[in-house]
């Protein structure tokens, strides 16, 4: 290892040989899991070297962020085999680096929420000008927040609404069945380990894409996946409430409407393949054809795409704008094949573990100089 991490690693070695399970605190009692495979303390990749996102205050104007997000987390067994580590471990770093994006995430969100309220007050000013000319602290107020206006409105600034994680596919069941078993495992403590947060945030709604009921699946896994979604729903729903009652705020499908965008959809694939979903899809409206109900809605019984995406699991899901992949492979590996027509695609070199904010934040930077013609070209450019 680089010599600037021997420290944090040695440190990670000599705790590795006695993992303690994490903690979770309800009511003021901490309750232990023998068998957890997290870790309190920071993994030997850079988080420890890097301020967290609740230090972090620079946070750079962003042009157009990704309204979704999706992450192919490659490279927790190379990190593992490249740190003289057990798999196991390799796959507990990987869970680790899961909790620590979507802290960032929220964190990103959180601060593009402040820079509307800041648009919105200026806006105000602007309409409402201040009578005493002669306050300077409110010209240089002004002044900060005009220069922040004017970058935000040129580069439409955005936020993060919808997240994917691909997390196991449906060729992963090929691998050893150890390590299926500490990925389930992994999954099914991270469900519980998030929960209380995610319960906490209340604007946090983690939902499941791909087949939780194959038999495969452990028990206690497709619980605690089921109990995740089901009370990050509920937590969501009742701060809505609280913000604006008497309305309806989900759709058919459990989903949050897009006027409640400070709702952070997270979508964990888990047993999907892309190939599966647009073979399910095309099986069910193969269904619906042969039953006569794609008659009612074309009546002169063309198929178009739109057809065929109601029937696939992200149906619900909006398109990616940018997928990521770590670990220096350059696919997608069967990961959102029907939606990625038009994503940007980002390869990173560093291992899913050593993917820490900086490196999110080069993302993100790299997606703002894209120009997305989805297929068409602006006038100006012909």
């Amino acid at each position: 290892p680089d010599p600037k991490r021997r420290h944090s690693l040695a440190n990670f070695i000599f705790r590795a040989h006695r993992i303690r399970p994490f903690s979770k605190e309800r009511n003021g009692n901490t309750q232990n899991d023998a068998n957890s495979l997290f870790i309190e303390q920071p993994l030997p990749h850079k988080t420890s070297e890097t301020p967290s996102t609740a230090q972090s205050t620079h946070n750079p104007i962003l042009r157009d962020l990704p309204r979704h997000i999706a992450f192919i987390c490659d490279g927790n067994s190379r990190w593992a085999e490249r740190n003289s580590l057990p798999k196991s471990m390799g796959h507990a770093a990987g869970a680790d680096r899961v909790m620590n994006l979507l802290k960032a995430l929220q964190s990103q969100s959180r601060w593009q929420q402040q820079q509307k309220q800041q648009r919105q007050r200026q806006q105000q000013q602007k309409q409402q000008p201040d009578p005493d000319e002669n306050n300077k602290d409110n010209n240089n107020n002004n002044n900060i927040d005009n220069g922040l206006v004017e970058q935000t409105k040129e580069n439409r600034v955005s936020r993060i609404e919808y997240c994917t994680l691909f997390a196991f596919s449906t060729e992963n069941w090929s691998r050893p069945t150890s390590e299926i078993s500490t990925i389930m495992k992994l999954m099914e403590q991270m469900a519980v380990r998030y929960r209380d947060t995610a319960i906490r945030e209340g604007n946090i709604q983690i939902k499941v894409l791909g087949d939780l009921d194959d038999e495969r699946i452990p028990e206690g896994t497709r619980r605690e996946l089921q109990k995740l979604e089901n009370d990050t729903m509920l937590s969501c729903q009742k701060r809505i409430n609280q913000s604006t009652p008497n309305t309806t705020n989900q759709d058919e499908s459990g989903s949050f409407k897009e006027d409640n965008r400070d709702i952070l959809t997270i979508y964990l694939a888990i047993n999907y393949g892309g190939r599966a979903d647009i073979l399910n899809a095309a099986q069910k409206l193969a269904q619906s054809i042969a039953s006569g109900e794609i008659l009612s809605s074309n009546p002169d019984g063309s198929i178009n795409e739109s057809e065929l995406s109601k029937h696939l699991c992200t149906r619900h899901l909006p398109d990616p704008d940018l997928i990521i992949r770590t670990g220096g492979e350059k696919r997608l590996s069967n990961f959102l094949l029907w939606n990625a027509a038009y994503a940007e695609l980002y390869f990173s070199e560093l291992l899913w573990p050593d993917f820490d904010d900086d490196a999110l934040e080069e993302a993100l930077l790299w997606y703002g100089t894209r120009n997305r013609r989805f297929g068409g070209r602006k006038e100006v450019e012909l």
